[in-house]
């Protein structure tokens, strides 16, 4: 549905009207991004949200989804939140399994009918480059597991940052390799580098652009947190950031991470602040106000039949996109 401004647009420009003369005549439109409300997406995980405090203030910030690795911990969750839970990773030094198919329908078998679980993690950046297998591997994984909990999804998470290099174009051809290997496929392309004052913003449209065309259910993996390669995102790119994600197909997204290289996302008030509204709705804008001119032309305009709402709204338009339509998602 597109936003609609009539009324409000017409109160500001009545003054407009009314005061015109021989010069321009300006008026102010102020959009708060604070009122700018949408939906936030459907499922919400942060990475290493495992303890009860972290689980708590995760859950208090917007996210309904935690890292859990096990039901026990599931279980005790907030209201309102549900686990995805942690199975074991995929070696890519192996080319194998962490923990055997044998261990995974046990813990699976624990776990089906619980409400409170939501999900599988099953595997966190595998490489198809040096285990040309690994899609094939991750497909059985994930039909094991729905082979005895047909209800919840399976989530792996790719490499997005490049195999060869920083940045390298193999990790954007990999995408189409692991379409149907599991429920939700995550992108992590962190493009805030330590090295950097600016962002590689490019770097997630390439990653949307393949996962688009590659016809997977993906979310995206946005970037909070500072180590030796990468750096904290300001607020505002990281409002860049989730406004792309928020512009794309993702049926949910991730954050990484509440704690990581030993440091918290709770010492960057500014940035938890971008992630919280976004969890909760705000849409993130490039700026929270935008200004419509309009001029003596536009009464005059008026006048001859043309209603200067018209151009008045047509630039306010550029504030507000259409939803994009989504993919079908699972009933989990």
């Amino acid at each position: 549905m597109k936003a609609r401004f009539g009324v409000a647009t017409a109160i500001a420009l009545c003054g407009l009207v009314a005061g015109s003369g021989a010069g321009p005549v300006r008026a102010d439109l102020r959009v708060s991004a604070e009122r700018a409300r949408t939906p936030p997406p459907r499922f919400r995980y942060i990475y290493n949200s495992d303890s009860a405090a972290a689980a708590a203030a995760a859950a208090a910030n917007g996210w309904n989804l935690i890292d859990v690795g096990s039901k026990a911990a599931a279980d005790v969750l907030p209201r309102g939140t549900r686990g995805l839970v942690w199975v074991g990773d995929y070696d890519n030094s192996s080319c194998s399994w962490e923990i055997s198919d044998s261990t995974v329908t046990s813990e699976v078998q624990r776990m089906v009918g619980d409400p409170k679980i939501f999900g599988y993690f099953i595997s966190d950046e595998p490489n198809p480059y040096a285990c040309p297998n690994a899609p094939a591997h991750h497909k059985a994984r994930s039909d094991l597991i729905h082979s005895i909990d047909p209800t919840k999804p399976t989530v792996i998470v790719l490499d997005s940052n490049g195999f060869t290099s920083m940045g390298s174009q193999d990790a954007i051809d990999q995408i189409p390799l692991w379409k149907g290997t599991a429920s939700y496929i995550g992108l992590d392309p962190y493009v805030c580098y330590s090295w950097s004052s600016t962002c590689d913003y490019a770097r997630i449209d390439a990653n949307i652009a393949a996962a688009n065309r590659a016809h997977i259910r993906y979310w995206g993996v946005v970037q909070a947190f500072d180590d030796g390669s990468w750096r904290w995102p300001t607020a505002a790119e990281a409002r860049r950031m989730l406004r792309q994600w928020s512009r794309s197909r993702e049926s949910g997204y991730m954050t990484f991470a509440w704690r990581w290289a030993g440091q918290s996302l709770v010492t960057r008030p500014g940035l938890l602040a971008v992630l919280r509204r976004f969890n909760r709705g705000a849409v993130p804008r490039r700026a929270a106000t935008r200004k419509v001119a309009a001029s003596a032309a536009d009464v005059r305009s008026q006048r001859r039949g043309q209603h200067p709402l018209d151009s008045a709204e047509a630039t306010l338009q550029g504030v507000f996109r259409v939803p994009v339509a989504r993919w079908p998602l699972p009933s989990a």
